[in-house]
Order: C-alpha cells, then structure tokens, then sequence
C-alpha cells in the first residue's frame, strides 16, 4: 500500500472566536516566522494594497459586562459540547449586547455542530451584519460552501469577510490555501503573514504555513514551522500530521510514524493522521495496526471508501480473506468505478482465494476504468496469467479423470 498523504481540510475546522472584554490591539506575531532571507516571506502590505505601511488589526470593541458574562458561560457550555446550553446562554448575551458579533458567530457554530446547517447559516449572517468590522461570519459561511461544493460561493464569502476585516484569520487562510493550489506561493505566505497579525497564536496558519513550504519542496523550514506551531498547542493534531508528512520527505520513516501517532494521541477522532498511520504501518507489515487505524475511519466515515478499501487491504495481510472480500464489494456499493477496489479484488482472487473466473472479470473491470499505462499493463499482464492458470487446471483435471480406472474395469479374472 502506498502512502497519499492525507491532509486536513481548513474548511471542517470551527474557529470559536473568544473576545476579551475591553480594548487593545491585536497580538504580534513571530517576527522571525519564515523571515530572513526568504523571498516567500517578505512583510506584505495592506491586503489588496501595493505598498505603503502595513496596517495594525483594528481595537477590539467595548463589550457590555454581562454580555461578555453570559459569552464566558455559554463557551464553556459549548467546549463541554452542550450545544443547547451553549445557545442559550450566547441568545442571552446577544440580548444582552446586540452588536456582539462572536456571540452571534458561535451560536451559529454551535447550530453547525447540532447538524443544523441552516440555522447556523442564519446566525452566521446575523453575525457580520451586527458585529462592527467582524467578518467572521462570512468567513464560516464560506466555511459551509467549501463543504457544499461551492467553490465559487465560498472564495466570494472569504472575499467579503476580509473587505469587513482585512485581518479576518479563516478567511485570509482559506485564500492562502487557494493561492497555495495555483503555486502562487508568494501571495499564499502574504495570506498567511496577514492571519497571524490577528492572531499570533493561531496555529493553523503554521499548518498552512508548513504545507506551502512542504509545497515548494522547503521541507527543513516546513518542520520548522510545524515545530513552531506545536509549541503554541502540543495537541494540535493538524500540525502533528502536516510535521509527519515532512518527515517522510525527509526520509526519517520513524519520525513520521511518531507525528503520525503523536496527532492520534492529541485527537483520537483525526482521520487525515489516522488515513496516514494506517499507510505507514501497513509499510511497516504491522497488518493488526493498520488495520485498527482503518477501522477507525470507517467507524467515524462509514462511507468512506479509501478507508474501506485500506481496510480491506490489511484484513487481507491478517488472513481475514472474507471480510477482505466483504469490504471492497462494500466500498464498490460506494463507488462502482473504484478502480482501486476493483484491482485488490481482482488480486484477492487471484492469489489468495483461487477464485480464477472472478478475479478476471474483476480486472476487466480495472481495464474499463483505468487509464494510467503501466496499471493497464500489470492487469492484461494478470489476466492472460490467470486464463493460463485456468487452462493449466482444466487440463489437470482431464489428465486425473483419464487416469481414473473405468467403471468394471479390473476385478477378478
């Protein structure tokens, strides 16, 4: 099994927005973050702008007291996952303040976390609509489009959110991401340098971060980076898995086995760090690991069918040859096309369980589907193999019922 790295998505994180009660600027962040001689990391300029000073992040605004003490209550509801709680507590703090936009902000958060996407939609609006220079709010409505397939919609949204808040963090990370897939690395860096001067300690930019310079081949400062971020936050799982896939391009395998564990460790639910351990230790042969790392995944994804058909892969290496099977018929109801699925049956079938007919049927289907050469070549490969394989049997099989002895031959003369 080879390993596709498996990176975490920007756009399933909640950013809870806690805001201190009075004013004060924005935290500075690391002045020596990517800096010295990389041309990747020069000091930007006011987003959109071409020169001139760079602009501090505006004064956070003057909360009434009992807002910001109905918001601490409703948080600590929130982070013990009391969702219901949480909500009544910030509708009371919105009450209490009207142009509270982070208690609007996360009561749509905790709307989102109850499954109830249109109401958090609603409060996610209501947020940027109230909370003065807040664009928090059309950053998580970006949020959910990215997760609807909205790819146009939610780039719009973020587009929004930093013409309310040119600091906006979700907002400027998720551009940083979009910069980062058409390699322009420079702007993706200049995002990312612009999320931290709101917040110095968020350590999802250095995730960001990390994956632009892991993007440019930069991997000493990309571990760097990840270094950085985990010690903001020991149990950010995200950076233990981006600092893994360092690792493995630095050829340190057993270093990239610990990050991979270590993010498990911080949040044994990640399923990027879990997708990632599973391959490593299957590479390892340490078949019962893989196995329950994958098992994981489809626990928490039921439909996901990378996880079935990896999982499949190490039921196989455990001997657990039915299941195998059972699996990849399951994740080809997912996905009829899986070519991935289709091939491991086929071998399954194969060299496993002599199921001859079967496994060339089941590479045909490879065939049907697939277009890299060198796979379409190793599957003709396979079949003539298996006909042969079929050939030989059938022969075989002549040979023992003419050396059987006919009915009534022999006996007593």
């Amino acid at each position: 099994m080879r390993l596709k790295p498996r990176w975490p998505g920007l756009a399933g994180f909640s950013m809870v927005t806690v805001l201190a009660v009075g004013c004060g600027g924005g935290p500075t962040p690391d002045p020596n973050l990517g800096g010295g001689d990389d041309p990747y990391a020069q000091g930007g300029t006011e987003p959109g702008g071409e020169g001139g000073t760079e602009q501090a992040p505006p004064p956070k605004p003057q909360v009434k007291k009992e807002a910001a003490e109905y918001f601490a209550q409703g948080m600590k509801r929130f982070e013990a996952k009391d969702h219901d709680g949480a909500i009544d507590l910030l509708k009371e703090a919105v009450d209490a303040d009207d142009k509270f936009g982070p208690a609007y902000l996360n009561i749509g958060l905790a709307y989102e976390a109850k499954g109830n996407l249109d109401e958090a939609r609603t409060w996610f609006k209501r947020a940027s609509e109230k909370g003065k220079k807040f664009g928090a709010g059309h950053a998580n409505l970006g949020r959910l489009y990215l997760a609807e397939g909205r790819p146009a919609d939610a780039m719009a949204a973020f587009q929004r959110a930093i013409q309310v808040n040119p600091f906006d963090g979700t907002a400027h990370l998720h551009l940083a991401l979009q910069a980062k897939e058409r390699r322009d690395f420079p702007q993706a860096v200049k995002h990312v340098r612009t999320a931290l001067k709101e917040d110095s300690q968020n350590v999802a930019a250095y995730q960001v971060l990390a994956r632009v310079y892991y993007d440019l081949g930069r991997f000493e400062l990309a571990k760097l980076v990840c270094e950085a971020g985990i010690h903001i936050d020991a149990n950010a799982a995200p950076v233990h898995n981006v600092l893994g896939l360092v690792y493995l391009k630095l050829d340190d395998v057993t270093q990239a086995a610990r990050a991979f564990e270590a993010a498990r460790k911080a949040d044994p639910d990640y399923v990027p760090a879990l997708m990632n351990l599973g391959a490593i230790t299957f590479n390892y042969r340490d078949y019962e690991s893989s196995y329950q790392a994958f098992d994981r995944v489809t626990t928490l994804e039921p439909k996901n069918v990378e996880a079935l058909v990896s999982k499949a892969v190490a039921a196989r290496g455990l001997d657990r040859l039915d299941e195998a099977e059972k699996l990849y018929k399951a994740a080809l109801a997912l996905d009829p096309k899986h070519i991935g699925a289709h091939f491991n049956l086929g071998v399954l079938y194969q060299e496993y369980t002599s199921k001859l007919p079967e496994a060339i049927q089941t590479y045909q289907q490879v065939l049907r589907y697939a277009q890299d050469a060198e796979l379409r070549k190793d599957v003709t490969t396979r079949i003539q193999a298996t006909q042969i394989q079929i050939q030989a049997l059938k022969e075989a099989e002549e040979m023992m019922k003419q050396q059987q002895p006919q009915a009534g031959e022999g006996g007593a003369g």
